[in-house]
């Protein structure tokens, strides 16, 4: 019964996969939301904690912004989740827990400025029979195969580095580099040699240094110059994946697996859901299959990590919904479980998982799936 639900202690933050970001980037990002609400933030930090076993980041704020009550501010505040995943590479996940007298939980899910999903419960939204398994976050956390305690704990023992909301400055490679679990600098930590300048004794009459302020139109520079390096990575991306396209021919035209994308591509996996090829070719496909391909499709097949990645018509995919609907299929020799889904932004397709390995194809599970091709791709995951 809901009564008898243990809820884990008030928190709330913002969980992603680790992948190459800018930490500087995420904290002025949320910075500028917090601002943008009059919010006071000289004394505020930004706290991310890498999980100790798996490749995933808390991200929490600490300081008098947040108050007494972190699931509020979060549950208030769903917008920092909105301008994080613009700077993030992947999609992030804002939530919020309350424990007694007054149970709440909920999250969104977010992606390159966009709201996926969204849920949010009290204890009298959930049926007389839910249980602890049945809130909001306990569901996500299925998803992303954590424990609750985890989550509640900060991934205690993970590797943790802060950044001032009001200063926002640090050296992005050496913050990824502590978060990854590398010291920077080396396995000596990057420390100067004695009787070096840097170890000498600093000035005891000169002052700390002054911080440095932008302008509103350096800091406007700023932003367009890495919107336009934005822009420019992704081109690069794009230009590397049609350089080296391994593909696959069958009956219904060619399913292409862009080396390097993932599902969150979908700016470069777009061009490669063509129903009906009539003229040209998406890029970087050979010019020669030109005449073959003609009235035929151009599917594309790409790894996932995350159950989460994909989506069903309640929301993103859960571990018991894939294990309750999915539907065993033997490929290239193997028994799979596939399930109908649908690709955000992309379109329906098929996911096709074995164990923790899986693959999204953009053609459904009753069209003809690349068996060679998805045993490769799940293959290379482990």
């Amino acid at each position: 019964m809901v009564d008898d639900i243990s809820m884990p202690s008030n928190h709330g933050g913002i969980v992603f996969p680790l992948d190459m970001f800018r930490p500087t980037m995420l904290a002025a990002a949320i910075a500028e939301g917090l601002i943008s609400q009059a919010r006071n933030i000289v004394d505020a930090k930004l706290e991310l904690v890498r999980h100790p076993e798996i490749q995933l980041v808390l991200v929490r704020i600490i300081g008098g912004v947040v108050g007494d009550d972190p699931a509020a501010f979060w549950r208030e505040n769903v917008e920092l989740g909105v301008v994080a995943s613009q700077v993030l590479p992947r999609q992030c996940f804002l939530y919020w827990v309350a424990g007694e007298p007054e149970p709440r939980q909920g999250f969104i899910v977010a992606q390159r400025g966009q709201v996926l999903h969204a849920q949010d419960a009290t204890q009298d939204q959930l049926p007389p029979e839910a249980t602890a398994a049945d809130w909001p976050v306990a569901q996500l956390l299925t998803q992303l195969q954590l424990e609750p305690e985890e989550l509640a704990g900060g991934f205690a023992g993970g590797p943790r580095v802060e950044l001032s909301l009001l200063d926002r400055e640090g050296d992005d490679r050496e913050l990824l580099m502590t978060l990854v679990g590398q010291q920077p600098g080396g396995e000596d930590g990057g420390q100067p040699e004695a009787g070096g300048p840097a170890g000498s004794a600093p000035d005891a009459e000169a002052g700390p240094p002054a911080p440095k302020r932008a302008s509103v139109e350096d800091d406007k520079k700023r932003r367009a110059a890495e919107h336009q390096a934005e822009l420019e990575a992704r081109q690069a991306k794009a230009d590397s994946i049609h350089a080296d396209l391994p593909y696959v021919l069958d009956e219904l035209g060619i399913v292409v697996a862009p080396a390097g994308a993932e599902l969150a591509d979908a700016d470069i996996l777009s061009p490669f859901v063509v129903a009906k090829v009539d003229g040209e070719l998406p890029p970087g496909i050979e010019r020669g299959l030109q005449d073959q391909l003609q009235g035929k499709r151009v599917d594309f097949a790409v790894p996932v990590e995350f159950l989460s990645e994909v989506f069903v018509e309640e929301g993103p995919l859960s571990k018991p919904a894939f294990e309750e609907r999915s539907a065993a299929r033997t490929l290239g020799g193997a028994e799979l479980r596939v399930l109908e889904v649908l690709g955000p932004r992309l379109g329906r397709g098929s996911f096709i998982r074995r164990g923790r390995a899986g693959v999204f194809v953009s053609r459904t599970p009753e069209l003809a799936l690349p068996a060679a091709l998805i045993t490769e791709l799940l293959d290379r995951q482990g």
